[in-house]
């Protein structure tokens, strides 16, 4: 099981404690982007997903890569518009 990340897209996304302030590579975080972040998690949590939400955002437990896909799938039909993107943003990148 992982926790994937949601956040609602066009907003700014709060650095994580565990998210780099400097890095020497490549980093990114996968996430799920959507369009209405409080319709998204009351559709998913209705469809029988576990969401956890704190003062940092939300995250979705997901047992793999097919799920994310299922997910992705349910979302849309239910007229949210989501996409998997990279979420890092807010870390230096000189």
């Amino acid at each position: 099981m992982g926790l994937l990340p949601i956040v609602e897209r066009g907003k700014t996304v709060a650095c994580h404690a565990d998210w780099p302030l400097f890095y020497m590579n490549d980093f990114s975080r996968l996430g799920l982007s959507v369009s209405r972040l409080a319709d998204a998690l009351s559709a998913l949590r209705e469809g029988g997903y576990t969401v956890h939400t704190d003062e940092q955002g939300a995250a979705l437990e997901i047992d793999g890569k097919d799920q994310v896909a299922a997910i992705v799938a349910a979302l849309r039909a239910g007229a949210i518009d989501c996409e998997t993107s990279d979420l890092i943003g807010c870390v230096y990148q000189g």
